[in-house]
């Protein structure tokens, strides 16, 4: 269980330091495109993602113009080539952290796009931060306790979570990512397995991964504030998704008093990728 333990240095990184950003004692990478002024739009990523996961997205809004928007992406702590400390990996201390992120890029209020867990993330940010969200969009949301199955009420016990990450976690790649699509034959590649297979081997990562997972037990004090949201939400969802049943969107889509829901078909858990221009048209015009 050595190799469950936090990183006690920075992600070592070629890319320039204009992507960096220290927040609260953590080195945090951000993907930043398009200049200040503009309307601004923060992706937050799934669990075990990373930045990366908007990139396609994030090139077809720009190329369908939407080159108004300052689009953001990050990699949360404890992911991609951000820091890995120890700490609190809850929805909600990660919601502040980006709040902290927007403060120091210079940016008041956004539209935020949370895609599985990152969902519950950006959930918790307009909760607690109601003035700086201007518009919501929840994508194949992870973020009730009704989702949480065997695994997240093992990575709750001392020492067994960190045998259950050490053994399972890393284990079978290809098997969890077919998963998440629809169609795994078109989008499980080698390159893509190998990608993932990395991101686990850096040091901390299994750590932040337990510790992001054991913040997932707020989710049933945190879903009891959904109804109290004042902000316009669009819940985009995959009629497919085998990760976040599409009940759990319509649920959502229930909950929240200003939602309206988008289901893409023939599509899995991952829409900004296997669905990728539909969810881009279903982005843009919601955010025009």
């Amino acid at each position: 269980m050595g190799c469950v333990s936090f990183a006690h240095r920075s992600v070592e990184s070629e890319r320039p330091a204009s992507e960096f950003t220290s927040v609260r004692g953590r080195r945090i990478h951000v993907v930043d495109s398009g200049r200040p002024g503009k309307r601004s739009v923060l992706f937050i990523h799934g669990y075990g993602a990373s930045s990366a996961s908007w990139r396609e997205l994030a090139d077809e809004l720009g190329a369908g113009g939407t080159g108004e928007l300052r689009l953001l992406a990050p990699d949360l702590p404890g992911f991609g080539l951000s820091d890995r400390t120890a700490g609190d990996y809850s929805p909600e201390t990660l919601a502040e952290d980006l709040i902290a992120l927007l403060d120091a890029r210079g940016i008041g209020r956004v539209s935020v796009v949370g895609h599985s867990w990152g969902a519950s993330i950006a959930l918790a940010l307009a909760l607690r931060h109601p003035e700086r969200v201007e518009k919501l969009v929840l994508m194949s949301a992870f973020c009730y306790a009704d989702q949480l199955g065997p695994f997240h009420e093992w990575t709750q016990v001392p020492g067994l979570g960190e045998l259950v990450m050490a053994l399972f976690y890393r284990s079978n790649t290809a098997a969890k990512l077919a998963l998440d699509f629809q169609d795994p034959d078109r989008f499980v590649t080698e390159e893509r397995v190998e990608r993932v297979d990395e991101n686990l081997d850096r040091p901390g990562a299994l750590a932040a991964l337990l510790a992001a997972a054991r913040g997932m037990a707020h989710f049933a004090e945190l879903e009891r504030h959904y109804g109290e949201l004042g902000v316009p939400t669009l819940v985009l969802w995959g009629r497919e998704d085998r990760v976040a049943r599409l009940r759990f969107g319509e649920r959502l889509a229930r909950e929240l008093p200003h939602a309206r829901l988008v289901v893409i078909g023939e599509c899995g858990h991952i829409p900004e990728i296997e669905c990728m221009r539909p969810t881009a048209r279903a982005l843009a015009d919601f955010l025009r």
